[in-house]
């Protein structure tokens, strides 16, 4: 199948931000346009990828769906193969995700690739690998050099460390399909808070505040339940067999076992995702990394929302 790739990269803007005008924009083409090759794509594969109304991009059709799960990877092979070609250097932004991440966002290697696509646009000499990282390893591994950038919960409190604010986070609370707060659609945030919560004392504040929902009480007034944070298996069998509870970003809830129920939040705080570089690292295509990473945080919680 001969597929122009610059249509195959308009499918993947499209599907990320499931809108045809602001997939245009991050293009830098008009609507009409990118309309026009996503009609040339579907023709080509033969058939229908985009399921629209007179209002735009409803959602993928089935083979849509099955396209979409190789057309990033597609693409960057392309890119790749074009740059060793042409001689032409391949530089490595090297971003680090908490370990853990992608088991519960299924989105999230496509959210990534969608992201080093768009920042080829801008950068065509760099391509984005994706390292998972222990939590207490983030901060160290990004002063080590071994990561460029760290996407994560909050600001870092290093000197050595520049935050930037992405997009906000949707945190919501995650309970056993037994609790009694299961069938509850959300619960107040100060009522959730004085229930038994799992806890990682070895994690930094700034990874685990939002989650034990230390913008809520104080925490010597919290009923904290400890746990080792290494044991992500743990925390999941505690709160099945158990009445404790947690708080995790909504888009880590993308496909929970029916075992775990989510409740929403009345009245929670805003906090926000953030992406930690090393001080005085202001290369144009490791900013222009973090810019995209604001919609990219985004993506991913649209993909778990409802």
């Amino acid at each position: 199948m001969d597929l122009d790739l610059t249509d195959v990269e308009s499918f993947v803007a499209v599907t990320d931000v499931r809108h045809f005008g602001r997939a245009a924009d991050r293009l830098g083409i008009s609507a009409s346009a990118l309309t026009k090759r996503i009609k040339r794509l579907e023709a080509a594969v033969g058939v229908p990828l985009i399921e629209r109304d007179t209002g735009g991009f409803l959602g993928l059709t089935p083979a849509g769906r099955r396209f979409v799960q190789f057309a990033p990877q597609l693409v960057h092979a392309a890119q790749v193969a074009k740059s060793a070609a042409t001689g032409a250097p391949v530089e490595t932004l090297r971003l680090a995700v908490p370990d853990g991440v992608g088991v519960v966002a299924p989105l999230m290697p496509q959210a990534l690739a969608t992201l080093e696509l768009a920042l080829q646009h801008a950068h065509p000499e760099v391509t984005v690998e994706s390292v998972r990282t222990p939590f207490p390893e983030l901060t160290p591994s990004l002063l080590a050099g071994d990561v460029d950038v760290v996407l994560t919960f909050g600001p870092s409190p290093s000197p050595d460390v520049i935050s930037t604010r992405l997009s906000e986070i949707h945190r919501v609370g995650l309970v056993g399909a037994t609790h009694p707060l299961a069938v509850r659609h959300a619960v107040d945030v100060q009522e959730f808070a004085r229930l038994p919560m799992i806890y990682s004392p070895d994690l930094p504040d700034e990874y685990m505040h939002p989650f034990v929902l230390a913008d809520v009480r104080p925490l010597d007034e919290a009923n904290l339940v400890p746990i080792m944070a290494s044991n992500t298996s743990h925390v999941a069998q505690r709160i099945l067999l158990g009445r404790e509870v947690t708080v995790v970003p909504v888009a880590l809830t993308g496909n929970l076992p029916p075992e775990l129920q989510r409740v929403g939040l009345i009245g929670v705080p805003a906090s926000w995702y953030h992406a930690h570089r090393r001080s005085g690292d202001d290369r144009p295509a490791l900013l222009t990394a973090i810019d995209l990473m604001t919609e990219f945080t985004q993506s991913i919680t649209r993909s778990a929302l409802p």
